[in-house]
């Protein structure tokens, strides 16, 4: 223990100057909290403990106030927050030093000029003292500045106390010890006081270079781990994380990252949590911040400016040192690099989607190709035989060539489309197996259902297919194998050849050797399918009178699928007898359901399509009794040929003509069989094909009706024509010399009753005086004979 001895007032006066700059010292110099955070870990408690262990009570508030006044002097403030800020700070630490004060004198602890605290008491009393006046300093100083920290930035009381706790409990305890060193050093010897500002500057330095190494490594650690963060391969996560890690990294009140084109903005707050993510102009204003601090573009060195990062610090006046102002650029260009990253992963998943759709999707039709079909195929559930079916189209290259690529690439859409509406059920496939073939794969079906469906397909496809106001046809065969599915690349092969002999042999639908479905199959199946018939006005141009009625029989196939009983339905039946019994079917449902119009036209003549190979014995005896049946005139009756495959029974047209019944050549034009057809029998009428109406704007179209009209002149026959759409194709027709014709413009096929009720409101609106039309003779002389009119007598009008 120090020797009591009295001092000169002059020592007392240097005690009290040195107190007071221990303390100005301790205000003074002080060490900031990382993250931007307004709190500072300062010597002043420590200098407060040392003047309440060895000076009396008095001169330590008096030391306490000139030594925070002169440090609050000496420190520069921001001047918004000068007077306030200081008042507050020596405030503060007066109160400290009165607190600490008072407990020195609870433990009945009172020093002097002469004496401290340890000259009359234990050393484990003078301890305590310390220690509870360095535990009282401490809660008032972390209650005062809490407070007023979570006043000046709005954070929560409770995460302001929870902040770095650990080691502001540990500054505490190194406080009270270094408070408790230093008072038994000047109890010792009071000239020790006299070292202690330079012992609190070492003190300072070491514990400036602890926290500011601390930061650094904490900095550091942050940065690398942000940026190992930012090399996330979703580009919406890399935005988010860099967001979150700017405003975590330099403790800002909030961070923007700004990106792209449209502007999306991410927006951070001071919690490192995502409070926006949209677009930049949907975006409100950050409430109580003004701009923002700091703006650094991101990815300008490289690409221009992809984006921007900005960020809201703490106050308006503060700024980032040099270093972190690097990092802040080497921040932005890891975000740039994170960016594109993303970006790049982004498009080389696009890509290669892109690409798995092309190895297994034909890009035109929408279809699986070849390959992914197979394995389509071979992976289906269901029985293990399958039937394949390869179905071609002809003359598409040369629709390709006149019409363009684009052109047909639309029909082959189409077609495609249609082909797949053909093929709904589960148990099926279709897809596009070269340029201008279609596979279909049927399974868990009968094999005579399979090649029905293979039939009907084909002749779907050759319907007209509208494309810009032009109609096309396509010439379609197919060929049809059946086998296990494990095979189904060896069997689309073979289904291919079947293809091409089809096409060799005109026939439809080919199937393997020993293959085939019974002769009776479709046969039996139209037999028992109920039929519909409906009608069409076959109309004269020049005089506006309905001539002949176009009857139209259909089956009902199935409740989705209605077959017309036309050519592409007659080839598929093999059966004589079948044929002959639909043929007669036919017949007598529209002679039967001709009745209800009858009386409105009496002379009209009844046109029904029938196979070229039903015209024999059984069809005249057919005719024969049911025109006697139906009281009709055998005049009435026409029977309408389609040129594909010769008549087998010339006598028996030759019978049916001596009865009364006429004839029409249908669908001329269609084939190369029509000449062969006009040199073997004689026709009344020449139906052409609608493929060649005018309002399909082929080239050839008026080609081939003047063609028909030089036979017509030659072989006595009346031409009709279909697609008269409006007047102007009713006038151009004429001019031809066309006699007959149907389409729009008379209005299209209706079922009996409401055939009936067109008929009886049908009044001929044609203007009699086109100039410059001349029709053809309708009827000519011939040698030995006598004038026949195209429809057997007067024109029938109602």
């Amino acid at each position: 223990m120090s020797v009591n001895l009295r001092q000169p007032a002059s020592h007392h006066l240097i005690y009290i100057l040195t107190c007071a700059s221990l303390i100005a010292v301790g205000s003074i110099f002080s060490a900031p909290l990382p993250a931007r955070i307004p709190m500072r870990i300062t010597l002043t408690p420590v200098a407060c403990l040392v003047c309440a262990s060895t000076l009396p009570a008095q001169w330590v508030i008096v030391c306490m106030a000139g030594g925070a006044t002169l440090a609050k002097l000496l420190t520069r403030y921001p001047r918004v927050a000068s007077v306030h800020k200081a008042v507050h700070n020596i405030s503060k630490d007066i109160v400290s030093a009165v607190l600490a004060t008072a407990v020195m004198s609870l433990y009945g602890l009172h020093p002097t000029f002469d004496q401290t605290i340890f000259s009359d008491a234990s050393t484990r009393r003078c301890l305590l003292a310390i220690g509870s006046a360095a535990l009282v300093i401490w809660l008032l100083d972390e209650l005062v500045t809490t407070t007023a920290v979570c006043l000046a930035t709005g954070r929560k009381f409770k995460a302001m106390l929870r902040y770095m706790w650990q080691m502001r409990i540990v500054v505490g305890i190194a406080e009270a010890a270094i408070s408790g060193i230093i008072a038994m050093l000047a109890g010792l010897d009071r000239r020790a006081l006299v070292g202690l500002p330079f012992a609190m500057l070492i003190l300072h330095g070491a514990m400036s270079l602890r926290l500011k190494l601390r930061e650094e490594r904490r900095f550091w650690e942050k940065l690398a781990a942000l940026i190992d963060a930012l090399t996330n391969r979703d580009l919406d996560e890399a935005l988010r994380t860099a967001a979150r890690g700017a405003a975590d990294l330099f403790g800002a009140r909030a961070a923007e990252v700004e990106v792209g084109e449209p502007r999306r903005l991410i927006r951070a707050d001071g919690d490192a949590v995502v409070v926006y993510d949209g677009p930049a102009r949907g975006a409100s204003r950050l409430e109580g911040m003004g701009p923002p601090s700091i703006v650094q573009e991101i990815g300008a060195e490289a690409h221009g400016v992809y984006g921007v990062l900005r960020l809201f610090l703490q106050g308006p006046r503060d700024t980032l040192t040099s270093r972190e102002r690097s990092t802040m650029r080497a921040l932005a260009s890891a975000i740039s690099t994170s960016i594109d990253i993303a970006f790049a992963y982004q498009r080389l998943r696009e890509e290669s989607a892109c690409h798995e759709l092309a190895a297994t999707q034909d890009a035109v039709t929408g279809l699986p190709n070849r390959s992914a079909l197979i394995r389509h195929v071979v992976a289906a559930d269901g029985d293990d035989s399958c039937h394949l079916i390869a179905i071609g189209l002809q003359n598409f290259k040369f629709i390709s060539e006149a019409l363009g690529r684009d052109r047909a690439e639309s029909i082959l859409a189409k077609l495609a489309q249609r082909l797949a509406g053909s093929f709904r059920e589960h148990q099926s496939a279709v897809g596009r197996i070269g340029e201008h073939e279609f596979g279909v794969a049927v399974w868990s079906s009968s094999h005579a259902m399979a090649y029905q469906r293979a039939c009907w397909a084909v002749s779907n496809l050759r319907r007209e297919v509208q494309d810009g106001g032009r109609c096309v046809s396509v010439r379609v065969s197919a060929g049809m194998v059946t086998g296990s599915r494990i095979d189904t690349e060896a069997l689309l092969k073979v289904a291919e050849q079947r293809m091409w002999e089809s096409v060799q042999q005109g026939r439809d639908v080919l199937v393997a050797a020993d293959d085939r479905p019974g002769p009776d199959a479709l046969g039996d199946r139209l037999i028992s399918s109920r039929m519909s018939i409906s009608f069409r006005p076959i109309v004269d141009l020049a005089s506006g009178g309905i001539v002949l009625v176009q009857a139209l029989p259909r089956w009902l196939y199935s409740p989705y699928e209605v077959l017309a009983a036309d050519v592409h339905v007659h080839q598929l039946i093999d059966d004589q007898s079948a044929l002959d019994t639909l043929t007669h079917t036919s017949l007598s449902r529209s002679l039967a359901a001709a009745r209800t119009w009858r009386p409105n036209l009496s002379r009209a003549g009844l046109v029904v399509p029938v196979p070229a190979r039903s015209v024999n014995a059984r069809l005249v005896q057919a005719v024969q009794d049911l025109l006697e049946a139906s009281l009709a005139p055998a005049a009435t009756l026409v029977l309408a040929i389609t040129p594909s495959g010769g008549i087998q029974d010339l006598d028996a047209m030759r019978e049916l003509r001596r009865s009364g019944v006429r004839f029409m050549l249908h669908d001329f034009g269609s084939g190369d069989r029509g000449l062969e057809f006009l040199s073997a029998a004689e026709f009344d009428f020449v139906s052409v094909h609608p493929a060649y109406a005018l309002d399909g704007g082929w080239s050839s179209a008026r080609s081939v009706i003047r063609a028909a009209v030089d036979l017509s002149l030659d072989l006595d026959m009346s031409v009709v024509v279909p697609g008269v759409v409006d007047e102007e194709h009713r006038r151009e027709f004429l001019r031809l010399g066309c006699s007959m014709g149907s389409g729009p413009l008379f209005g299209g096929e209706a079922f009996p009753s409401e055939f009936r009720e067109h008929i009886a409101r049908w009044r001929p609106c044609f203007d009699q005086s086109t100039v410059g039309v001349h029709t053809l003779r309708r009827r000519r002389h011939r040698a030995g004979g006598h004038a026949q009119t195209a429809s057997g007598g007067p024109t029938g009008s109602p």
